[in-house]
C-alpha cells in the first residue's frame, strides 16, 4: 500500500513537471496521455541507467546509452532498446528473441518492461561461456573507490 502511494505521488509529480516545463515551449501543453508516455520512458531510462552504472562499477562488458528519446543496452549477445516516437505517440521495445512491440500511453508498464528484459538480458549472459563474463580490466587512471579520500 506504501509503494502504491508513493508511486502515485511521483506519477503526479512527473505530470506536473511536465506541464509546467513545456507549456512555454513550441509543444505547448502535453495532453496527460503524453504525459504519461515520457513518465513511462523516464521509468525504462532509470532502469537501463541503473543496469549501466552497475555495471561499470563492477567493470561488467556493459554497453549502452540512456541519452535522448533512443535507449539501448547491450550484454554480452543481447541487446534491448526502448525508442521513444513522439510523432506516433509510442515507445517501440525491442528485445532480444521477442517481436517488436509498439506501447502506447495506457499499455504496458514500460519501467517493468525494461526491468524483466534486462533480467532476461542477465540471464542469457550468465548462461553464455565464461569467458564473455569476466570484467574488464579498470582504465589506468580508474580509482575502485573514489569516495574514500
Amino acid at each position: 500500500m506504501i509503494h502504491t502511494a508513493y508511486a502515485q505521488r511521483m506519477d503526479d509529480w512527473h505530470r506536473r513537471l511536465v506541464k509546467e516545463l513545456v507549456k512555454e515551449t513550441p509543444a505547448g501543453f502535453l495532453p496527460d496521455s503524453a504525459a504519461s508516455l515520457e513518465i513511462g520512458f523516464g521509468q525504462a531510462r532509470s532502469a537501463l541507467a541503473y543496469m549501466l552504472e552497475l555495471s561499470r562499477a563492477h567493470r561488467i562488458p556493459a554497453n549502452g546509452s540512456v541519452t535522448g528519446d533512443d535507449l539501448w543496452l547491450q550484454l554480452g549477445e543481447g541487446r534491448l532498446r526502448f525508442t521513444l516516437n513522439r510523432r506516433e505517440g509510442c515507445v517501440v521495445v525491442v528485445r532480444p528473441g521477442q517481436d517488436e512491440l509498439q506501447v502506447r500511453p495506457g499499455g504496458e508498464d514500460l519501467g517493468a518492461m525494461a526491468r524483466a528484459a534486462i533480467d532476461a538480458l542477465v540471464a542469457a549472459w550468465r548462461s553464455g561461456p565464461p569467458q564473455h563474463r569476466t570484467p574488464s580490466a579498470p582504465p589506468p587512471e580508474f580509482e575502485d573507490e573514489p569516495t574514500k579520500g
